[in-house]
């Protein structure tokens, strides 16, 4: 067996979500509490399908909400010790102690060890490879940071607090420095009086947005969480937004009913939601509006990604919006809603039927597709970006025993070289 391969296989599993790389200061703001419109209720539990789904947000079931375990610690008190240097300390505790188990076991029991090995380069295959593949860009992404207008205070005080008060588990879901610098610059372009945030967690996002709305415009935040809904009103204060603590789908059929709309949305919630999360926000959005939605290329869990591949196929073809994505932190999709508007000046009949001609062509493409894709099976994480197939975990034990097999003849024809002139010389 290779003598990489153990090290490889644990630095894939212990890969870190994108936010650990980074390193803001803490900055100090007076943290007053502001009066929400708190809904108690807790995140309601997705339950996945065995198999994976071909209407990925129709098809998922909503059990009740259950309140969580009492004993759960969701944020901790001011002072506390960082979540994300205990967590990375942790991690190395456990990861050293694995090497150990790993070491006992290849001396005692090669078929179990080679067992583990394979269970971990599944794994690998099927949920962390997009992270391995990124670990050379960390420093690409820290000079983009650098190149960008600097976080606000209010933004560097959310996003230390996450890490520093909120368990590394949950905190590792909050968006990239970058991603918030990026949706700053963004809603300074959209010039919005009315934003709606879906899945504010912290208040990460919450902080780029609040810096560059206008005096006169509204955030509205939805959260099924009260602690962190809590740590997010510490760092905002005073400011114009209004918290919603309630599953996000109940409050924005709510709103629909009430005939509210928005010029400005972000989407950043349970994955396997976020198609019925799409289709809502753009009967919110007016025409014309953007929506913002994080989490595109990097998935936690497989449910997550099955359900992200589906949005994959369907937002390029979705004629109500005009849409790009950018490899931005976890991912991002950018799109403006085209349902509604109206062109400034009547167009021709030679301009209607070339149009009419490139949505036709538009349409072909996407079937030929999806003919194309009918029987091909999930490429684990590299099914998410185009022309890249990843290995199965079959597929990396089979490279490995080639390359055994490789070396080995190798060794054999040198050794066989040197014999051939003892024989001559006999």
């Amino acid at each position: 067996m290779p003598r990489n391969l153990l090290p490889l296989t644990l630095a894939a599993l212990g890969a870190l979500h994108s936010t650990a790389a980074y390193s803001l200061p803490h900055t100090t703001l007076s943290h007053r509490i502001i009066r929400s419109s708190h809904l108690e209720s807790s995140r309601p539990r997705i339950v996945p399908r065995l198999t994976a789904p071909t209407q990925a947000a129709e098809e998922m079931v909503v059990q009740e909400a259950t309140p969580p375990p009492a004993n759960v610690v969701r944020v901790l008190e001011p002072g506390c010790p960082s979540c994300e240097a205990t967590w990375l300390a942790q991690s190395k505790q456990t990861e050293e102690q694995e090497h150990e188990r790993l070491r006992a076991l290849r001396q005692t029991n090669m078929t179990e060890f080679m067992q583990d090995i394979w269970e971990y380069a599944q794994r690998m295959n099927d949920t962390q490879r997009q992270e391995v593949a990124l670990i050379p860009d960390t420093l690409l992404r820290n000079f983009v940071i650098k190149s960008s207008t600097p976080p606000s205070p209010l933004m560097e005080t959310v996003y230390n607090n996450t890490l520093q008060r909120v368990p590394y588990e949950q905190a590792c879901y909050i968006c990239g420095p970058e991603q918030a610098m990026l949706l700053r610059a963004l809603v300074g372009l959209a010039r919005p009086r009315r934003c709606l945030d879906i899945g504010s967690f912290t208040g990460y996002a919450t902080s780029a947005v609040l810096e560059a709305l206008p005096e006169d415009a509204q955030l509205t935040c939805l959260e099924v969480e009260k602690d962190f809904t809590d740590l997010a009103i510490e760092a905002v204060g005073e400011r114009n937004v209004d918290f919603i603590l309630a599953p996000a789908i109940e409050t924005m059929n709510r709103f629909e009913e009430e005939g509210r709309t928005f010029d400005f949305i972000t989407l950043d919630a349970d994955k396997p939601m976020h198609g019925e999360y799409y289709n809502s926000s753009l009967r919110l959005l007016r025409p014309g509006g953007v929506l913002v939605m994080f989490g595109m290329l990097l998935f936690p869990t497989i449910e997550d990604q099955e359900a992200m591949e589906q949005l994959h196929q369907s937002l390029p073809n979705d004629t109500r919006i005009s849409t790009a994505q950018l490899p931005v932190g976890c991912g991002m999709q950018l799109m403006v809603k085209l349902e509604g508007t109206q062109p400034s000046k009547p167009l021709s009949e030679e301009e209607k039927s070339a149009r009419r001609k490139w949505q036709l062509e538009s349409e072909l493409a996407a079937i030929d597709r999806f003919i194309d894709s009918v029987g091909v099976p999930l490429g684990g994480a590299g099914a998410v970006g185009p022309g890249t197939e990843a290995l199965t975990s079959k597929g990396l034990v089979a490279m490995q025993a080639a390359r055994r097999l490789q070396e080995q003849a190798l060794a054999d024809m040198a050794a066989a070289s040197e014999e051939k002139p003892e024989a001559e010389a006999a």
